[in-house]
């Protein structure tokens, strides 16, 4: 890993994970740096955001780099269930579109009911994939939703890891995975 950036960190795990046979799920598009990454090592991206800026900087990066295994949505990924039920890599990368309104956020109450609808739906042995960012007010409240919502996991069914570069900076981005067990384990 050339960067430390807890983004970089969580990409090399995807990369050690995904294959070409994986049906993948963005639930934050974003600039669609991420999507991109996905859409490289997976057979199929479903990429999620709320605002039109984040579709057309996504939809632009991806012809860019002539890659068309991906469906852009715009709309809220609580909508999931309305365009995938099988995939067995989810993906979210929380807080605001950079070099936009900041004012526009995640929401600790769309993330998590998002977060048990592909929780339900995750193929067996698939990973959950969320960079989270208390550095700012809302992601500070967000963090804070997600951790108890965290602690009431089933963890006969789940696995969760928290990985953080605690000495970075003050208040930094974290990452969580979530692993849904096989049943024969």
């Amino acid at each position: 890993m050339k960067n430390t950036h807890i983004i970089d960190i969580a990409h090399h795990l995807m990369h050690a994970y995904i294959t070409k046979d994986d049906i993948v799920v963005d639930m934050t598009m974003g600039n669609g740096y991420d999507t991109l990454f996905l859409a490289q090592i997976s057979k199929f991206v479903y990429a999620f955001d709320i605002q039109g800026q984040a579709l057309e900087i996504t939809q632009k990066r991806l012809k860019d780099n002539e890659i068309q295994n991906v469906k852009l949505i715009l709309d809220s990924h609580e909508c999931i269930k309305n365009y995938a039920s099988q995939y067995k890599y989810v993906v979210y990368n929380l807080g605001y579109l950079p070099n936009a309104d900041k004012t526009i956020t995640t929401s600790s109450s769309s993330t998590i009911n998002s977060l048990k609808i592909v929780m339900e739906d995750l193929l067996e042995g698939g990973i959950i994939f969320m960079v989270i960012y208390p550095g700012h007010e809302e992601g500070k409240i967000e963090s804070a939703d997600l951790e108890k919502f965290f602690k009431t996991v089933d963890h006969r069914y789940f696995k969760v890891v928290k990985t953080n570069l605690p000495y970075q900076h003050l208040n930094p981005p974290y990452l969580v995975m979530i692993y849904k067990k096989e049943l024969n384990q």
